[in-house]
């Protein structure tokens, strides 16, 4: 059973947001504050369904590596118990890993391994981008309260 499935058997779910994912303006500080108030909910809602897909497929991932892992250890050990004379151990791991159920595992594994990779690079994209939004929205918040006090004499 995969991640997937047994979050859902938890009674977790993780919706992915209605919205297309968000695209930052060139000029961030063209935008007016209420757009900007979207953009930062956008990228939160992303960030929260990127993290929980990344989470899933780093279990993913190690569950693919570790059936291929449990696969050659017994294949190995097999193969020692009836160990030939004069037979290597370096030999009998080649032979296994071009076994066409070590490599079917292994491409598995590869690519949950890319996926994973790719949900890393998204994560860290969205970071940075909600790290902008918010230090726009905290100048524009400072801006304002200096506005205020100069208006008001503070």
């Amino acid at each position: 059973m995969g991640a997937l499935e047994k979050f859902s058997g938890w009674g977790l779910h993780f919706s992915k947001p209605s919205d297309e994912q968000v695209t930052l303006p060139r000029d961030i500080t063209t935008v007016n504050s209420e757009e900007l108030g979207e953009i930062f909910t956008q990228l939160t809602a992303w960030a929260d369904y990127i993290a929980s897909q990344l989470v899933m497929a780093q279990l993913e991932e190690r569950a693919a590596l570790r059936a291929k892992e449990s696969l050659e250890n017994s294949m190995t050990f097999k193969r020692l118990g009836a160990q030939v004379k004069g037979e290597r151990v370096t030999a009998i791991k080649a032979e296994i890993a071009s076994h066409q159920d070590i490599i079917d595992l292994e491409n598995d594994y590869e690519e949950k391994y890319a996926y994973r990779k790719l949900l890393e690079m998204l994560m860290n994209n969205h970071e940075r981008d909600l790290q902008l939004v918010s230090r726009e929205i905290t100048r524009r918040s400072n801006d304002s309260r200096a506005t205020r006090k100069e208006y008001f004499g503070a």
